[in-house]
């Protein structure tokens, strides 16, 4: 359980081998993540999995009390303010998986997650002015790329 073998990259520009045993910290990650995909929005949760991997570059290169790691930081406090409950992890072979999580600051809502009867949340008869407003940036750029290629 948390076995890690990686080939990092130094902050001095060579490449090490390490192998390291985080077996807390696996848990630890599962059950918060656990619980971050009941309470966090997907936008909120995109963008904090989006910086994580420069916020940990910035640690581990020393850059502790730098400006931007303190600007991330607050980022990741202001994500977490409703990241708060219990969850249950299983423990098999070698694993750590989420089974089952509660909240009070929950997003789900059961009552809202079927497409058929749902108490007004969602009209099938939305998804078409929906689709049409994304498309139209896919529009935009094939027209654009279209008229360029005449150009050529």
């Amino acid at each position: 359980m948390g076995r890690l073998d990686l080939v990092e990259n130094r902050f001095v520009g060579m490449k090490s081998r390490g192998v390291y045993e985080t077996p807390g910290g696996t848990i630890l990650l599962e059950a918060h993540r656990g619980i971050e995909q009941i309470t966090l929005d997907s936008g909120a949760g995109h963008l904090k999995d989006s910086i994580m991997p420069r916020y940990a570059e910035l640690i581990y290169n020393g850059f502790w009390f730098s400006p931007e790691r303190e600007m991330l930081q607050a980022l990741i406090d202001k994500s977490q303010e409703h990241v708060t409950g219990t969850v249950r992890v299983k423990l098999y072979k070698g694993s750590a998986r989420t089974v089952a999580r509660w909240s009070d600051h929950s997003l789900y809502s059961e009552k809202h997650v079927t497409f058929e009867e749902d108490a007004g949340a969602y009209d099938q008869k939305d998804a078409a002015g929906f689709i049409r407003l994304n498309a139209l940036r896919l529009k935009l750029i094939a027209t654009r790329n279209a008229r360029v290629a005449k150009k050529r």
